[in-house]
């Protein structure tokens, strides 16, 4: 697939922080633009010639998915005729924002330029209509001659885009300049740092982003309780156990929110409760080992 396909959405700046030097390439865009909630609403309004409203919906849904799961931003779909945040839609050659802007030309056809984005608060990702879109890994069909293109990857950088990110100067990274000649359908550990810093400053401390690896995601209905439980398989002979919130000490019980009770810790699901909590198991002072849950709340599914 041609290297340059998504090049053409933007120009970028590079981090200039010094630990973003060693370590982080992300780049957030250089006025700051972001949405000023975390509860972001999408719609599609026009859907591609060669996949079903159904697949498309799936694949749209899965591409906000990457994001919600590593943030603390949730996406719902609306209906077509409601207002959202940010709308998507399938076009041809001279769309609705080609005539007048010079970072996002009108579409080229087949090949080349399949899809763009723009920043907060316009809220718009459109795809070239001309491409073979498919709910699957992107390949070329000799059978067609042509390249079947991932539609959950390639939203998955477009909503990177939309929500206020640029390109990534690592390869590895969903937001790469060349990602979908990579084929990168994955986030990074710099995607993560790019949606956390922009987002939330307390997703981006170091402390947290350790334990990303080990971490379990839960997606809770509102007001049902969910208990945690820490170092059961572990010998109580001296040790101690310590929870987190976002990387803060929990030490006391908050009535009506979170409750403390020797190793385990049990929360209401809701709005203020959302967030990744963290167990450590320590003897001494040396941490033996830690876990983490990031508790979200369970979005209603939207039928139409």
């Amino acid at each position: 697939m041609n290297s340059t396909i998504l090049k053409k959405s933007c120009h970028l700046p590079t981090v200039t922080e010094e630990f973003a030097k060693r370590s982080k390439r992300y780049a957030i865009n250089p006025a700051g633009k972001k949405w000023d909630h975390y509860n972001i609403t999408y719609r599609i309004v026009q859907f591609p010639s060669t996949l079903n409203k159904n697949e498309t919906r799936k694949a749209i849904a899965a591409a906000f998915k990457i994001w919600s799961d590593i943030s603390p931003l949730t996406f719902k779909e609306v209906p077509p005729e409601n207002e959202s945040d940010i709308k998507l839609g399938f076009y041809t050659f001279n769309h609705t924002d080609c005539w007048f802007s010079l970072l996002h030309p009108c579409f080229d056809g087949l090949n080349g330029e399949l899809a763009h984005a723009f920043l907060p608060p316009l809220g718009e990702i459109h795809f070239d209509n001309h491409e073979f879109w498919i709910l699957g890994e992107s390949r070329f069909s000799w059978k067609q001659g042509v390249w079947l293109n991932d539609l959950v990857q390639i939203a998955g950088h477009e909503i990177g885009h939309a929500l206020g990110l640029w390109h990534s100067r690592d390869v590895k990274a969903l937001m790469h300049p060349n990602a979908t000649y990579m084929r990168t359908r994955q986030v990074s550990q710099d995607d993560i740092w790019g949606i956390q810093r922009l987002y939330d400053s307390q997703w981006a401390t170091p402390a947290t982003i350790s334990h990303m690896p080990n971490i379990t995601i839960k997606y809770v209905p509102k007001g049902r309780i969910v208990t945690f439980r820490c170092g059961k398989n572990i010998s109580r002979s001296r040790i101690n156990v310590r929870w987190y919130k976002n990387g803060e000490l929990l030490s006391q019980s908050v009535p009506g929110y979170i409750t403390l009770r020797n190793k385990d810790l049990s929360i209401i699901a809701n709005e203020l409760n959302e967030g990744e909590y963290t167990c450590k198991i320590c003897r001494r002072n040396t941490t033996v080992r830690s876990h983490s849950w990031l508790i979200k709340l369970q979005q209603d599914n939207v039928d139409y």
